[in-house]
């Protein structure tokens, strides 16, 4: 399934099965390098009919991101860098790739087995 842009997060507490979640920046193309040398690896994982669905969320343009305020960077997201793919399974955050795995295909393949 390919990936789901998504305006939000889904909602994960409560929720039976696994979710997987990629906190993205903002923009067409997007302001962060990492971001974009990540869009191969998330493509080739996430991109085919077979693969989990994973919501793509924009955390916001860069000086939205840099704010500590962001309400992605607080609870119960706390996310501290882009990309960050996270899986969740019945509602619990079970693993988390930071903006350096996110960009390799071998990490996010062992995140969805």
């Amino acid at each position: 399934m390919p990936l789901i842009n998504a305006s939000a997060p889904p909602a994960v507490e409560g929720t039976k099965g696994t979710q997987y979640v990629v906190f993205f920046a903002s923009g067409e193309p997007s302001w962060c390098p990492d971001c974009r040398d990540a869009v191969p690896a998330l493509e080739a994982v996430f991109g085919s009919d077979s693969a989990p669905a994973a919501h793509l969320v924009r955390v916001g343009e860069r000086p939205e991101w840099r704010t500590p305020d962001n309400k992605y960077r607080n609870a119960p997201w706390n996310v501290n860098c882009v990309p960050s793919v996270v899986r969740y399974e019945d509602g619990r955050e079970v693993a988390r790739l930071g903006d350096q795995e996110s960009q390799q295909e071998s990490a996010l393949r062992k995140l969805i087995q």
